[in-house]
């Protein structure tokens, strides 16, 4: 198994700034509560995936996440 496939799940990777693993996981949202989407350039309204997000406990590092599997 490569790095890339065993470190594919964002929950059983590490806080890339501190190394921690205890996160507080939710979602992004605008300024009307509306999830935050990613679309890829050239894309129209409608075509975007909605992003998850988890903070670290330790740090307050925040990262986004494109597949809401998470």
């Amino acid at each position: 198994m490569n790095q890339r496939e065993r470190n594919s799940n964002p929950k059983e990777n590490p806080c890339h700034i501190c190394g921690s693993q205890e996160f507080i996981w939710g979602r992004s949202v605008g300024g009307t509560s509306d999830w935050v989407y990613f679309r890829p350039d050239g894309g129209w309204p409608g075509s975007g995936e909605a992003l998850r997000t988890r903070k670290c406990r330790y740090c307050g590092n925040v990262e986004f996440f494109a597949n809401t599997e998470y």
